[in-house]
């Protein structure tokens, strides 16, 4: 079951009982001031929002896996609500700068573990999505998603997803893909919502016909 819904993930997952879901992969704001339609992207609110977000997320979920939106957070994060674990994801040469020059990696937060997994803390991995793609600012590789769930699903068993910002739909696709029995998303923005039920209903409607 693949459930979509248009809502503040805070409000829903208050009511989810505790590690309902075996797994939580998403992508949340950055804080870096990028242009959302609904949400300030700014500094101070991705703090706010991370206070609030991650205890809830260890809460409901086995294992959180997201990204720390850019090294220069991590003294933050460390300091508020450290991390169990590190992934390291090498996205090439993207001509982002650093202190040193050029940034070609980010550090991606794991909290939690599911019993019983056993995968490598490193992936490479070309960040080839191009930003406004599927009516969303900043969407993520499907890539991304799946490589999480295949390097997981190699040791256990994820019966229970959750993709807390849901954005363009990108976490339902990939869940969809590997037959995951359960997978929530929660998209505050209705338009990013609604061109994530599209994408998402195409996807299928696609692939119905590939194997009709």
């Amino acid at each position: 079951m693949i459930e979509l819904l248009n809502i503040d993930c805070m409000e829903y997952m208050k009511d989810v009982p505790d590690k309902y879901f075996d797994l939580c992969v998403t992508d949340p704001p950055y804080g870096v001031n990028l242009d959302y339609n609904t949400y300030d992207d700014s500094l101070d609110n991705w703090k706010f929002l991370m206070t609030k977000f991650i205890p809830e997320i260890k809460r409901v979920s086995k294992m959180a896996i997201f990204p720390s939106c850019s090294i220069n957070k991590m003294e933050w994060i460390y300091k508020y609500i450290p991390p169990d674990w590190l992934i390291c994801w090498h996205k090439g040469s993207p001509g982002h700068s650093s202190y040193v020059g050029f940034n070609d990696y980010e550090p991606i937060l794991v909290y939690g573990k599911l019993k019983g997994l056993q995968m490598h803390d490193y992936f490479s991995l070309n960040n080839d999505e191009k930003m406004g793609n599927y009516g969303h600012p900043c969407p993520k590789p499907i890539k991304w998603y799946k490589m999480f769930i295949a390097r997981i699903s190699k040791t256990v068993t994820i019966n229970t997803m959750i993709d807390p910002f849901l954005g363009s739909g990108t976490g339902a696709i990939a869940a969809f893909d590997f037959g995951i029995a359960e997978f929530v998303g929660c998209e505050i923005d209705k338009e990013y919502y609604d061109a994530a039920v599209k994408r998402f209903e195409n996807h299928k409607a696609q692939l119905k016909l590939q194997y009709d």
